[in-house]
């Protein structure tokens, strides 16, 4: 993400994400679960900007409704916005100040990050239309106090993860991948999904061991463009919990997998189906072909910045 000055304005695109790969690996003592996990930013966008005004500091979000096109405005106070900007004001001892408009666009519980993406997208804002001067390992300390996925966002491409999220390993040379991506009506809470958690499905060390082999598999699979075959190591230690709390989960991947995608799996900690695709224009007729299912929002998207 890099911001972009528009006369005496700033604006920064913030994209969604998606998981192609998320172990938990057990629980930390802080309370936190401790992940590894590989993301992909993908070309849905949330739409952040900053206007200079005399006094104060205030955030206007727009939300996506489902008429194309068509937004509504409404009141979000506590949005990781206007936290994030906080947090860059205190750091560099002013006020924070100026309008920031939020047009949202990534669906909110759904696994895609939209959350975390505009907090860091806020973090790069305000340290440009401020001239804070915050350096690299600067802003990923404040992405930290966010939230767990707030620091990837911060880099460039996809990347592994791991720690609450923290900890970005960047990679490079991975191909185009294209999705079939499946918002149901219904949202789902982060903490919930990580509560319906059994203990049976923490890993022990042995389990965690092969993780590791398991994600340099599908990694190694990808680099090579063996996409077919990378999707069978692709998966999400949340979608089992998540599928318990809302069990049409599952009809949805089955619905991706009779398209013809050819991998399915859930991103993050839901609702979201995810299909892989052979091509964009595989994606878009399936994506057609869902959206007349009533399955919620379909969109064909493909990985990049």
């Amino acid at each position: 993400m890099v911001p972009r000055k528009v006369g005496t304005a700033w604006e920064i695109t913030a994209p969604a994400k998606l998981n192609l790969y998320l172990e938990v690996l057990g629980k930390r003592t802080d309370g936190f679960h401790e992940l590894e996990t590989l993301l992909v930013p993908v070309r849905i966008y949330d739409q952040l900007s900053w206007s200079p005004v005399a006094t104060g500091c205030s955030l206007t979000v727009l939300q996506q409704n489902s008429t194309p096109n068509s937004l509504s405005a409404f009141d979000q106070n506590d949005n990781l916005v206007l936290r994030a900007a906080q947090l860059v004001a205190a750091k560099i001892g002013i006020q924070a100040h100026g309008r920031f408009q939020l047009v949202k666009r990534i669906p909110t519980e759904a696994g895609l990050g939209g959350g975390s993406s505009d907090a860091a997208a806020t973090l790069l804002l305000a340290n440009q239309a401020w001239q804070a001067g915050l350096t690299s390992p600067e802003l990923a300390e404040l992405a930290a106090e966010l939230g767990s996925d707030v620091p990837y966002f911060l880099n460039t491409g996809p990347a592994v993860c791991r720690g609450r999220g923290e900890r970005v390993e960047s990679l490079g040379g991975l191909p185009k991948l294209h999705f079939v991506v499946v918002k149901p009506a219904f949202g789902l809470s982060t903490p919930r999904v990580f509560a319906e958690l059994g203990e049976q499905e923490l890993p022990s060390a042995a389990r965690a061991e092969k993780s590791a082999t398991q994600m340099q598999k599908l990694i190694a699979a990808l680099n090579r463009g063996a996409i077919g075959a990378a999707c069978a190591w692709m998966t999400n230690r949340l979608e089992a919990a998540a599928a318990r709390l809302a069990p049409e989960i599952l009809p949805i991947k089955t619905a991706l997998a009779q398209a013809g995608c050819w991998g399915q799996l859930m991103t993050g900690s839901g609702s979201t189906l995810v299909g892989i695709a052979r091509s964009a224009t595989q994606a878009r007729r399936i994506a057609r072909q869902l959206s007349a299912q009533n399955l919620g929002t379909v969109l064909a998207t493909s990985s990049g910045w």
